[in-house]
């Protein structure tokens, strides 16, 4: 009889925008068996930003303050974007940037955080698509005043989100890291955009409705959970018992 010895599975950090707290809910809900997995979730932060510690969120000051504490052996989970593709993008683009120049510097601010973990030793890395905008065109109105005061429809938003996204896509594959999304969990076949049994129940949240939201994240990144742990982790130790 061959019986393997199991480790502790490793330790997760999330670092996120307020989209963070459907993290925090799966760790609530035990949806990680085994691993220990810490979220630093803060609001408003955005691709853009991680270049600047000084921003109006300050995400890279606090994100910053948590990792450098942090094993190099931990996994690191990113979750940002939904505040550039939500608004922020829109918002150049109504200064006079063009689409692509707004998108290029938010995903440029993601590439100079991704290059800052490398520097320090980070090389377990999963970059997590940004959720697709889940207010309707007539629930935009109830929203914060970010969403409401930009005019641009849920389509628009939606496919900015999907070209991030891609781009995400891209970069991971590039750098040899692990990406994940839950876009087509989340994406009604008859209309192309974020179905509506995934809102948040209060009126003008822009946040996925916390439960499902854990459940998505959840199995959306047990693959490349497990992918990280099997890198990491030694041949087992085989222990041999007689008869």
């Amino acid at each position: 009889m061959h019986i393997f010895r199991q480790d502790k599975l490793t330790h997760m950090m999330v670092l996120a925008d307020s989209h963070g707290h459907s993290f925090r809910r799966a760790v609530d809900l035990g949806l990680f068996p085994s691993r220990s997995v810490s979220v630093c979730a803060n609001h408003d932060t955005t691709a853009a930003g991680l270049r600047n510690p000084n921003s109006f969120s300050r995400g890279l000051y606090q994100f910053r303050t948590v990792i450098k504490f942090m094993e190099r052996s931990d996994i690191l989970a990113i979750q940002v974007g939904e505040v550039d593709c939500g608004h922020l993008i829109w918002r150049r683009v109504e200064k006079g940037w063009t689409l692509d120049e707004a998108l290029a510097a938010s995903l440029a601010g993601y590439q100079g955080f991704l290059d800052e973990l490398h520097g320090m030793g980070f090389h377990k890395i999963i970059l997590t698509g940004a959720i697709l905008p889940l207010l309707s065109d007539d629930q935009i109105a109830d929203g914060d005043e970010a969403r409401r005061t930009v005019l641009v429809s849920q389509r628009d938003r939606t496919d900015l989100t999907l070209r991030y996204n891609a781009a995400l896509r891209d970069i991971a594959h590039e750098r040899g890291l692990r990406y994940v999304d839950i876009t087509d969990d989340l994406t009604d076949p008859a209309t192309g955009m974020a179905d509506p049994a995934y809102r948040h129940p209060h009126p003008g949240d822009h946040h996925l409705e916390l439960e499902r939201g854990a459940y998505c994240w959840a199995m959306a990144l047990a693959a490349a959970l497990v992918d990280y742990d099997l890198q990491a982790r030694p041949a087992p130790t085989l222990l041999h018992q007689p008869g």
